[in-house]
């Protein structure tokens, strides 16, 4: 769950002075002191907590382990694809060289496609989270209706509607099973 690094507070002036003419202004010291109680919880904390919580490196995380899925499910689903027609007069080795001609190609369109929707939907729903400050359903179905849109963009608006509406809808119930407040 998304927890402040810092607690925030407000500073309190008196209503008669300007805050601007202050002393951290003046010299633009705009860093306040943290107090004992955040020292030390910056210290009790990892560093690598303090990295994985940023949604800069949860994107980039969830791109980085989206292509590697899409790498193995595009090699899966080639694989899976009727041959074409391959000419049985042909060694055994050239028949395996055709059938397999473009089993690269496949593997890197479909790592793409789930390094996009990886990046997108984690970076949207740490985005989400952070704004509003809970891990809920409506943040799964916006993240989820972005990387559809994202996804279908060369399908045009009615693709990118249609993206949304699937990936919002499956998200949806991904999370309502998942129910993530319970672990």
């Amino acid at each position: 769950m998304w927890q402040q690094s810092f607690p925030v507070r407000c500073q309190e002036s008196s209503a008669g002075e300007n805050p601007y003419l202050s002393e951290k202004y003046r010299i633009l010291n705009f860093a306040r002191r943290m107090t004992t109680e955040e020292t030390e919880m910056m210290r009790n904390t990892s560093l690598g907590t303090r990295v994985v919580d940023g949604c800069t490196v949860r994107a980039a995380l969830s791109g980085v382990g989206g292509a590697v899925l899409g790498l193995l499910m595009g090699g899966f689903m080639h694989a899976m694809q009727p041959p074409p027609d391959i000419d049985t007069s042909l060694s055994s080795m050239e028949q395996i060289r055709q059938s397999y001609k473009g089993f690269g190609q496949a593997c890197i369109r479909m790592s793409r496609n789930f390094a996009k929707v990886g990046v997108v939907y984690a970076g949207m729903e740490c985005f989400l989270e952070r704004e509003r400050a809970a891990r809920d359903l409506p943040n799964a179905i916006l993240s989820g209706c972005a990387a559809g849109g994202v996804l279908a963009f060369q399908g045009g608006p009615s693709g990118m509607a249609l993206g949304c509406l699937g990936f919002a809808a499956f998200s949806a119930v991904i999370e309502t099973v998942l129910d993530l407040q319970h672990f």
